[in-house]
């Protein structure tokens, strides 16, 4: 009994090292995928809507292109961006050619929700690509989303940038 408390004493121990060894390279890497995002929308003064904590869900259908994991998910007037954090990989989706936006949630609500993009591709016709963003209100305004009668909630200025 001695013996397995102290292996995962251990353990337990070595992943405590290797997580705080790793987190300087997590952040450089998503630094460096924020950077990048901001760099294909035209630069900083270009972004329109930025979120370097949003996960990416793929294509429908996968040919398109859509990446899955973590990244950063930017939009300026004329582009939706999405760098992955390993590996950089990116998605490119021009703003004229999205056709509808939704979303997994309450849209009025700041809880973490997928917020969902059909496009039309020039290869593969209509496709969909989604992102988990912390809070999909300013990505549904900035997107076009049909907020119906009521209109889009207000923004707090610091919620819309």
């Amino acid at each position: 009994m001695t013996a397995v408390v102290i292996i995962l004493v251990v353990v337990l121990a070595a992943g405590v090292v290797a997580l705080l060894a790793l987190n300087p390279v997590i952040a450089r890497k998503s630094q460096e995928a924020v950077d990048q995002c901001r760099a294909e929308l035209g630069g900083a003064d270009q972004v329109r809507v930025l979120d370097s904590r949003a996960v990416g869900f793929a294509s429908d259908p996968e040919e398109v292109g859509g990446l899955r994991g973590q990244g950063c998910l930017g939009a300026s007037a004329t582009e939706l961006v999405f760098v992955t954090t390993a590996g950089h990989k990116m998605l490119r989706i021009q703003r004229s050619a999205i056709t509808k936006v939704d979303t997994s949630g309450d849209p009025r609500s700041e809880a973490k929700a997928t917020v969902i993009v059909t496009f039309t591709h020039p290869e593969h016709g209509q496709a969909t690509a989604s992102w988990r963003v912390p809070d999909p209100r300013p990505w549904l305004v900035e997107l076009g989303y049909d907020w119906g009668p009521e209109g889009p909630p207000a923004l707090s200025a610091n919620e819309s940038s």
